[in-house]
């Protein structure tokens, strides 16, 4: 397989103001796409990433990959079929991070200010890009700083990375058997792997100091939570208690349905 080729990023270094500047596009980026996505209103997104030539990612905490200084990430949100934000990290010393949102427009994309924009998109649809500190609230607190780029949501695509290189120091297993959690049915599956997608970086052991843990781990059971505060919590938009507060204005109904019938089996008292 071909290897990663990127040129390291200055560490802390500001990022281009062009994307085009980032290294997006290039040969070098190699596109995933996690099993358990993050609800995001409805659009379509599309992620890549880079490593600096010779590097690889560690996987010696199964749950908390390690990735070389330098690493590049993309995502590009797109509504209606036409790119709206491409988001752009950076992985410098320490696993701290570089995050920059650049905004589609006319066939290239430009660097959005560091607070946020609100823009109008064609039939009046509010889209609001994130802040850089919003961009830190959820990836700079997780296990790794990298989300969708993990042993769970990557899932059967991990032994061909663990045997041509990309991924160094994984369990012996990963380099035929896809790593995986344990549940009690599809059903089950579906509905952890939801909560681990859209609120597992926050709700970990050892992260908000609340007693719901949704993050998953590598060949173990989900721990046991309350159903009805999840259906409450993903069923609203009450900025004071949706989940996740983050990044979505509009409920993902899907979604939703998906962590019901899991849970209103087990909680009788949960109303549909």
């Amino acid at each position: 397989m071909t290897p990663l080729l990127l040129a390291a990023a200055p560490a802390r270094a500001e990022l281009p103001e062009r994307l085009a500047d980032t290294g997006f596009g290039g040969p070098a980026l190699r596109a995933f796409e996690p099993r358990f996505a993050l609800w995001s209103d409805g659009a379509a997104k599309q992620r890549w990433i880079a490593l600096p030539p010779g590097t690889q990612v560690d996987a010696s905490q199964p749950d908390a990959w390690r990735f070389p200084v330098g690493t590049r990430l993309w995502k590009t949100f797109s509504v209606d079929g036409q790119p709206v934000e491409t988001r752009h990290l950076v992985v410098g010393p320490g696993g701290q991070l570089d995050a920059a949102t650049y905004v589609w427009q006319g066939g290239e994309a430009r660097r959005a200010p560091a607070r946020g924009v609100v823009l109008t998109l064609p039939g009046g649809r509010r889209y609001e890009l994130p802040s850089t500190g919003d961009c830190m609230a959820c990836h700079a607190g997780a296990r790794s700083p990298v989300l969708g780029f993990a042993a769970l949501q990557l899932g059967p695509a991990v032994p061909a990375l663990v045997r041509s290189g990309v991924i160094a120091n994984a369990p012996p297993a990963w380099r035929e058997q896809a790593p995986d959690f344990i549940a009690s049915s599809p059903t089950e599956h579906a509905a952890r792997g939801y909560l681990h997608g859209n609120c597992g970086h926050c709700h970990f052991s050892g992260g908000v100091p609340v007693p719901l843990r949704l993050a998953l781990d590598v060949g173990q059971p989900a721990a046991a939570v309350d159903g009805a505060a999840v259906l409450k919590r993903a069923g609203t938009r009450n900025p004071y208690q949706q989940m996740p507060p983050l990044g979505t204005r509009e409920i993902d109904a899907q979604g939703l349905a998906v962590l019901a019938r899991h849970f209103q089996p087990l909680n009788p008292e949960i109303r549909p």
